[in-house]
């Protein structure tokens, strides 16, 4: 799994981004691709979005200030394989 992969995933599940709660989709993937080389940010997007396919995140049009923004959320049915996913993968922090 992607390192970028990981801290996303991991950040949603230490802030309890789970189901009702959300973040922004732009800015919080944004943070973390600005730091990624450009074929990095591809395996990232390949990953990201199968993530969606597998229904471990979830991604919805929510209103905001401005008109209709994207955000994204741990699928509250799939939270469990969150956790069990980043500690297979050697996280501590969970």
């Amino acid at each position: 799994m992607n390192e970028a992969l990981k801290t996303l995933l991991t950040r949603m599940h230490r802030h309890c981004m789970i189901g009702g709660k959300h973040t922004p989709e732009k800015s919080f993937i944004m943070r973390l691709l600005k730091r990624l080389p450009r074929d990095e940010q591809k395996e990232f997007f390949r990953e990201y979005r199968q993530l969606f396919d597998d229904d471990i995140l979830i991604r919805e049009k929510k209103r905001t200030g401005k008109g209709y923004d994207w955000h994204i959320s741990i699928n509250p049915r799939r939270a469990h394989d969150v956790k069990e996913l980043l500690k297979g993968e050697g996280n501590e922090t969970i």
